[in-house]
């Protein structure tokens, strides 16, 4: 059924084929209000509907791409797909809305909302703001404001004024991937293991200085992405890890990683695997996402054994 505001957009193509757009103008869409627009109105093969809107973020032209709508802004970003006519359209325009207004200026940059990402990937809902606060080291105010940001982007789920009762954690990890990564930092040093990963896995069981293992070698201590080339450290104290590990310093590249941590929280909800202090699976598949190489293919190939296997890492 059509709104009061849709047009029908008529295409015709070769041979005079022709098909039909239902064109629905919105003011703003924000990834939440996506769900609102399937309940009204669902898109079909013989009813294709296309939205058009200042602007859509990534998150929005995801979610509407997934509910089957075309989409269209004024910055460019554009999809159309009709089978009658024949007719693909696809086309990338900003990312980010260039005229901002305050409920746009949010995001996941910082170490009190990496703490908030973890804890919701972490522990499963339901949980409530205090709880989430408490769980995660920040205050009631900060998460509140963070919880209504990422309801906004259809990243959690929460009933009016109660808890959390859903969390889209592979697009929660995702979305914390573009604004988080260990190697953009100036407290990453890159390493070459001469005799390879082997040799350094073996001296961790016997390191004194606080640590925690991510990257593609943590990855492989719980699925099997691909033969591990990058150890990810963990460590407050680098020069000590250097020499107890007997690393050779490079400019750049390199097997092994030793990173001083944007936050204590990389340390939390470790495990041990053969003797080794490895990372949470949700902290080891946002660095694979942010890594260079082939690592995001291997943080999608972790994310997807950790969809399959949710009752072994999460809480």
């Amino acid at each position: 059924m059509r709104g009061k505001r849709d047009t029908v957009l008529t295409i015709v193509g070769p041979a005079k084929a022709t098909g039909s757009v239902i064109i629905t103008p919105k003011k703003r869409l924000e990834p939440k209000d996506v769900a609102d627009l399937l309940a009204a109105a669902r898109p079909a093969a013989d009813r294709p509907i296309l939205i058009v809107a200042p602007f859509l973020s990534p998150r929005t032209q995801e979610r509407l791409k997934a509910g089957g709508f075309g989409y269209a802004d004024l910055t460019g970003n554009v999809r159309l797909s009709l089978s009658k006519p024949g007719l693909f359209l696809e086309a990338t325009g900003a990312i980010e809305n260039p005229e901002p207004t305050a409920r746009d200026r949010k995001s996941l940059r910082g170490a009190k909302a990496g703490r908030l990402v973890r804890a919701l990937a972490d522990f499963r809902p339901p949980l409530g703001l205090r709880e989430l606060a408490k769980r995660a080291g920040v205050d009631a105010g900060y998460a509140s404001r963070v919880v209504d940001f990422l309801t906004r982007e259809a990243l959690v789920t929460r009933t009016s004024r109660g808890p959390i009762t859903e969390t889209d954690w592979p697009a929660l990890l995702q979305r914390w991937s573009q604004e988080y990564s260990p190697f953009q930092r100036k407290g990453a040093t890159w390493y070459l293991a001469p005799r390879g990963l082997a040799p350094v896995a073996e001296r961790l069981k016997t390191a004194s200085s606080r640590y925690a293992v991510s990257g593609s070698w943590a990855a492989t201590q719980f699925a099997s992405v691909a033969p591990a080339r990058l150890l990810l450290c963990y460590t407050d104290d680098a020069e000590s890890m250097t020499r107890q590990l007997d690393l050779r310093p490079l400019d750049t590249g390199g097997n092994v990683a030793l990173v001083t941590p944007l936050d204590p929280v990389v340390y939390e909800r470790t495990s041990q695997k053969k003797g080794i202090t490895v990372a949470a699976v949700s902290q080891i598949a946002v660095d694979l996402l942010t890594s260079p190489g082939r690592g995001p293919n291997e943080g999608e190939a972790l994310i997807e054994w950790m969809r399959e296997h949710e009752h072994v890492w999460r809480t």
